[in-house]
């Protein structure tokens, strides 16, 4: 397999963009285990309480604030009975197929979860229950964007003097604010970028280094000296006459480019700049070129939900729907397995931090036809992956994560629901001694009446003021990665607003104690 081809097993056409690495650069700190971070961001504003059906109280008393303020977009108050997965029947077999359609199932009820009884998941996702079931997958509920703590809800939010997050309720400044780790200031670093330039030449100095994104230039990877490697879809760039396929030609050629595009251009910084840019993409491909083939890679054992290939994508013979699945984060995650493998395996990395971009969930209108679709695949994708990350016996050295713009409303427009803030996340890790704690629900629901005490106000439509901060979910994550305590005021600067006791440990999250990871 050509090298400008080299993961078109997995994602068609995907390129390499590029990685420039400029500025002084510290020594990297010394690890002797292999950790990944795979950031799932669900572009648009999940709707989580569609998601994660509330069901907590005597009676499932939130389901029925929930009814009360959801209307015709209501999951009904229905328990299904979780299939056993990997086996799972074709078409009309499914527990999700219904003769009105994908709609009907997605309102038709959900899995209800042992040892969960705030919420249940709904019925598009029964991997993703099975997982939770299995201690797999925890949930962090009542999250989202904060500057500081306002656990008053709607009387904090109105208190002129507590500091809330910029924009809120705007798709690209939330995105942002999350990716960025700091809600109140529209910077132009990530807090993994700024973790890249904390531990610049990790991975021994591979050009790989420690952030891979496959949706471009992302602000959350974009630190002061480091850049993240870019994978994304489409038709690669290859460099005319410099194919790296055996041509002694070729080979002496692309050794002389490399050696001047590796020179010192004078005084130009641009020049500089882009010299090494063209360098490393080259170094990138000669590496790749080395690993990214039938010797190196691995093929899966493995099934998915049906019986099927690990990482193919079901068709609706399979799945009983209306519409297929388009496949995008099934074939991201793909990709992401692979080079796990690699860099755990093959090129001895010791961290490395993936994003995947999955979307949109901006469910304005048509949520009840749209909606359905994207959780059914983020359901598909995410026990393929986990799948994949046991057979590679690497399952309790990644942790996966998904996180959204923001939440949704709990009233609905009509034919969807608008943007809100109080959400649910949900990390996927193997439970192995206390490094993981599988199967749990940390924080809490929001109260879901409209216009309630969580409400930003009086007669609202259900935005719900978040108690948990993101930033505390990725410190906690970032603490299980081997960042220090020392440095995560660097990754996330409004953490220290959210102690609890002695010590920035005190803010990462806990469950009676414990921690999450």
């Amino acid at each position: 397999m050509k090298r400008r081809n080299f993961l078109k097993s997995s994602l068609t056409g995907l390129s390499m963009i590029g990685l420039p690495q400029v500025g002084t650069k510290a020594a990297a700190p010394s690890f002797s285990d292999y950790k990944a971070l795979v950031y799932i961001y669900l572009d648009g504003g999940n709707d989580a309480w569609n998601s994660f059906i509330p069901a907590s109280g005597s009676g499932n008393s939130q389901w029925t604030v929930y009814n009360n303020g959801r209307g015709d977009l209501s999951v009904a108050n229905t328990d299904m009975t979780l299939p056993s997965i990997g086996t799972l029947s074709q078409g009309t077999g499914n527990p999700y197929y219904s003769s009105g359609g994908d709609s009907v199932s997605y309102l038709s009820g959900a899995y209800p979860l042992t040892g969960i009884s705030e919420v249940r998941v709904n019925a598009m996702m029964p991997e993703l229950a099975r997982l939770l079931e299995d201690g797999k997958v925890s949930l962090i509920g009542d999250i989202g964007t904060l500057v500081e703590p306002l656990n008053n809800g709607k009387t904090d939010y109105q208190n002129a003097s507590k500091k809330k997050p910029a924009f809120l309720f705007a798709h690209n400044h939330q995105t942002r604010v999350i990716q960025t780790g700091k809600a109140d200031d529209l910077n132009a670093t990530g807090w993994t970028g700024r973790l890249a330039d904390l531990w610049s030449g990790i991975n021994s100095g591979s050009v790989m280094g420690l952030n891979v994104s496959f949706n471009g230039q992302v602000r959350l990877m974009t630190g002061v000296q480091s850049k993240p490697v870019l994978f994304s879809t489409g038709n690669t760039i290859s460099y005319s006459g410099l194919d790296n396929d055996g041509n002694s030609l070729k080979t002496s050629r692309r050794t002389l480019f490399k050696s001047l595009y590796g020179s010192n251009p004078g005084n130009d910084p641009f020049s500089s700049v882009y010299n090494r840019m063209l360098k490393n993409s080259l170094e990138l491909d000669d590496l790749l070129a080395i690993y990214w083939n039938s010797t190196h890679k691995t093929s899966f054992s493995s099934k998915g939900s049906y019986g099927e290939s690990l990482f193919s994508i079901p068709s609706k013979t399979y799945t009983g729907m209306e519409d297929e699945l388009e496949g995008d984060l099934i074939q991201q995650l793909e990709a992401v397995a692979q080079l796990i493998y690699l860099g755990s395996s093959k090129m001895s990395f010791n961290r490395q931090v993936f994003f995947v971009n999955f979307g949109s969930f901006d469910t304005h209108g048509n949520q009840a036809e749209e909606h359905p679709v994207l959780l059914r695949e983020l359901s598909v994708a995410l026990w393929k992956f986990q799948k994949a990350l046991e057979e590679m016996e690497v399952d309790d050295k990644v942790a996966t994560f998904t996180l959204s713009d923001f939440g949704r409303t709990i009233g609905n427009n009509g034919d969807g629901t608008d943007h809100a803030w109080s959400t649910i996340n949900l990390v996927m890790s193997k439970s192995s001694g206390t490094s993981f704690n599988g199967g749990k629900f940390y924080g809490s629901l929001p109260n879901l009446t409209m216009g309630g005490a969580d409400d930003i106000k009086d007669g609202g439509k259900g935005r719900f003021v978040p108690k948990l901060s993101v930033d505390q979910m990725n410190a906690t994550l970032c603490s299980w990665f081997g960042v220090p305590d020392a440095n995560m005021i660097t990754l996330f600067p409004n953490l220290d607003n959210f102690k609890t006791g002695t010590g920035i440990s005190s803010a990462y999250l806990k469950l009676s104690g414990t921690k999450l990871i």
